[in-house]
């Protein structure tokens, strides 16, 4: 698993920060814990490899097993809830039109679990959302799950239980097709975008709970009053203080959780990793994008390349070039990439707040990287944006210089 570059022109850079923070056995327990489809590709032949050793056959039964463990996440011991030793949990790979046969056990010490199957259609008692559908799985229970494939796509699963999810319950499925999909791609790639905290999420919460804005390190300082003066008057700046105060809003209330809460990962692992997926030049390359997040927007580009999105929560699309999306928190994307060039390809997701990104290496060998794209400033709110733009005049931001929408920096 290439956890560093070995390019020797290659800079100090996030990269290297893992091979010198980390010792040898804590990248040997980094590696135990991540799944094969998470590891970089050695091989792509055809639309079924390419995820890092073979993607999984297809198959209708599946055994999963839910047990903490210890992993060590840039240098830093992480507890974590695992499914089948691995965070992410394994990828599970089945045909449309068969059944489903997933049995999970709960091998947790005094504490319950589940699991839901995020955006597939089953019947209720099979969705996995403890006190809705089912009451839970007890400590040392089995639980089958059994339910027909009605569609096929690109899904995810994970627990319905607890704060479980942010910390290590979750994982890929793929469900092939009985017909073959309108487009044609020559290996693919699962990119699940993950947030990692190393406060317990309870801890998180209950902060949260008591002060909304508690990990927002963005909000406006006196400096900004200062230049907004200088720039727009001091009455319309002031007035602009005023009207979020009154409705105790914050123009930088983008996110309840953000980088200072958080690590952003990649198919379970940090920007320092450098996950990497393979390619040869002139291959087309399909990204199957999960957002398994539990409280993150992340925008996601790879400078120099263009994405074709061919589909959308696993339904297929009219296929749509962009050089940026935005996935909200348990979408999917699937995008079909191009690259000619013999280089490497920077894979970034920027948070929407931007205080923090998930990054990885697509590239054609092992060890290659390229230059991380320079990081935005982070969006600033108007009332326009929050719905509350009901003409200019006092007490409306909408008349002001420089604030009719949008991003702005601050």
């Amino acid at each position: 698993m290439p956890l560093m570059p070995t390019n020797p022109s290659s800079h100090f850079s996030r990269r290297r920060f893992l091979n010198l923070s980390a010792a040898a056995g804590g990248l040997a327990l980094l590696q135990r814990l991540t799944p094969a489809y998470a590891q970089s590709s050695h091989a792509g032949h055809g639309a079924m490899a390419g995820t890092g050793g073979e993607m999984a056959a297809a198959t209708n039964e599946v055994n999963l097993a839910i047990r903490r463990a210890t992993l060590d996440l840039a240098g830093t011991a992480a507890s974590a809830v695992t499914i089948n030793g691995t965070v992410p949990g394994p990828l599970l790979r089945f045909r449309e039109g068969d059944e489903a046969v997933i049995r999970v056990t709960n091998q947790l010490d005094g504490e319950d679990t589940s699991i839901h199957w995020h955006g597939l259609i089953l019947p209720a008692a099979m969705d996995g959302v403890p006190g809705v559908s089912f009451g839970g799985i007890k400590p040392g229970e089995t639980f089958t799950y059994r339910f027909p494939l009605k569609q096929s796509g690109t899904y995810w699963y994970h627990s319905h239980t607890g704060f479980q999810e942010q910390v290590g319950v979750f994982g890929p499925i793929i469900i092939d097709p009985r017909t073959p999909a309108p487009y044609e791609y020559d290996r693919e790639y699962v990119v699940i975008l993950s947030d990692w905290t190393f406060t317990d999420p309870h801890l998180v919460y209950s902060r949260l709970k008591k002060q909304s804005n508690y990990y927002n390190r963005q909000r406006r300082t006196l400096p900004d009053l200062v230049r907004d003066a200088g720039r727009e008057g001091w009455s319309a700046a002031l007035a602009s203080r005023r009207e979020w105060a009154r409705m105790r809003m914050d123009p930088t209330d983008i996110s309840d959780l953000t980088g200072a809460a958080y690590t952003y990962l990649v198919n379970g692992l940090p920007p320092a990793a450098n996950w990497t997926g393979l390619f040869h030049p002139g291959e087309r390359v399909r990204l199957r994008f999960i957002n398994a997040s539990a409280a993150t927007y992340f925008d996601v580009r790879i400078p120099g390349l263009p994405m074709t999105v061919v589909q959308a929560d696993g339904n297929d699309v009219q296929p749509v070039t962009v050089d940026e999306f935005r996935i909200a928190v348990a979408e999917t994307y699937d995008v079909i990439i191009e690259p000619s060039e013999d280089r490497a390809y920077t894979l970034f997701a920027e948070t929407m707040d931007r205080s923090g990104y998930a990054a990885g290496t697509l590239a054609p060998r092992q060890g290659m990287s390229a230059p991380l794209p320079q990081r935005r400033v982070r969006p600033i709110r108007t009332m326009a944006d929050m719905g509350m733009d009901h003409g200019a005049g006092a007490g409306s931001m909408a008349g002001m210089p420089g604030m009719a929408g949008g991003e702005h920096s601050a």
